[in-house]
């Protein structure tokens, strides 16, 4: 198999490019999808596994405008995955225990479309005086994610059940439409600093099926530190940080079609860190 990548770029002088690109991979079965341990003394060996294939168009831009007060990426895709590998979870017997063991098919095609964009603006920038810098930024992710002619054979539970799940149309699961971050860092005299970032995240599907999503959720944290240079060689950064301000219920991580042990939670109240770094240069 070949994995050809062509790629196109236009400068205009130093302010602005664009680009659109094409690429052609494959990702192929590891040898521990091969192999199903079903209990302690039962597995099987799935010998029909095939590679995913995967093609992808892509046109952007980035650019430095205004002398470099304004700095942007903007991009746009379109992906084509077939022989999509997914993980089949088993249940248990009662289902809400837990899961007795999954294991690696060939579903379908996904089709993914999507834009993504960033962009930071330096409202204020000087080697004197209380403030250094002030630059606020933000970037934005849309995903239209689908399954494309989609179907799994499951196992059969109970016997007399249809093999035959079909997800065609449905969006992909573990994919939030909408994620978006916006912030701002400060540099005060002495080596202050203060970044504080506010994110939002889409709810999005857990399950292929779309039966179980997770909610959407924004999240507040920021970090204030000092960092200083020394006796010639030393570099300091000493800060202290808060996660979750506003003690939103959020989940740390997802995983996809492995329910009912689908959510691990993030802490409920607000995670206060700190640290300090030193560094050494020869």
């Amino acid at each position: 198999m070949v994995s050809p990548h062509v790629a196109i770029n236009k400068v205009f002088g130093k302010e602005l490019s664009i680009y659109a690109s094409y690429s052609k991979g494959y990702k192929a079965p590891v040898s521990s999808y091969f192999f199903v341990p079903v209990s302690s003394s039962q597995a099987f060996v799935d010998s029909s596994l095939r590679p995913e294939i995967g093609n992808q168009f892509e046109i952007g831009s980035k650019g430095s405008l205004f002398g470099d007060k304004i700095q942007y990426q903007l991009a746009a895709f379109h992906a084509v995955f077939s022989d999509k590998m997914t993980a089949v979870a088993v249940p248990l017997d009662p289902p809400a225990v837990g899961t007795a063991y999954s294991y690696v098919v060939n579903g379908g095609k996904q089709v993914h479309n999507g834009i993504e964009a960033s962009v930071r603006y330096t409202v204020y920038e000087s080697g004197s005086g209380l403030f250094r810098l002030i630059r606020p930024f933000g970037n934005l992710t849309y995903s239209k994610f689908e399954y494309e002619d989609f179907k799994i054979e499951r196992l059969k539970n109970p016997a007399t059940s249809d093999t035959t799940m079909d997800y065609s149309g449905k969006p992909v699961a573990g994919v939030a439409p909408f994620m978006a971050n916006l912030g701002v860092d400060l540099m005060a005299a002495a080596g202050f600093y203060l970044n504080v970032v506010f994110s939002y995240k889409d709810g999005m599907p857990v399950t292929s099926d779309n039966i179980f999503r997770t909610a959407a959720y924004n999240l507040l944290n920021a970090k204030i530190g000092i960092q200083q240079h020394f006796a010639k060689r030393f570099d300091i950064d000493a800060y202290f940080g808060v996660s979750n301000i506003t003690g939103v219920q959020y989940p740390l991580m997802i995983f996809v079609n492995q329910l009912p042990d689908a959510y691990l939670p993030a802490p409920l109240e607000p995670n206060y860190f700190g640290g300090i770094n030193l560094k050494y240069n020869f």
